[in-house]
């Protein structure tokens, strides 16, 4: 399991919060041909958990840290800006 406990302040001054995010459960799928790895953001107004599939374990976990990057992203900006501590910087692949 990775996981980030981050901390949001949000722009309009309101309190911060702890914000979780984590990459699981990185497993074959019963296919037998595909991946799937479990991704949690928590700690924003709505908590989101999905399974993501990929062609393989690498994919899956590439894909995962990608997914975090933009749903944190439009967190943000859905709750009109503000920062992480420690930032959230999106990957570069």
């Amino acid at each position: 399991m990775l996981e980030l406990i981050t901390k949001f302040t949000p722009a309009d001054g309101s309190s911060p919060r702890t914000i979780t995010l984590r990459i699981s459960d990185v497993r074959p799928d019963p296919d037998g041909i595909t991946w799937s790895v479990a991704v949690d953001v928590l700690g924003f107004k709505y908590d989101d958990s999905v399974r993501l599939k990929q062609v393989d374990w690498v994919h899956a976990i590439r894909d995962a840290a990608s997914f975090i990057a933009r749903m944190v992203a439009d967190k943000i900006e859905h709750a009109g800006g503000g920062t992480l501590d420690p930032p959230l910087d999106p990957p570069e692949w």
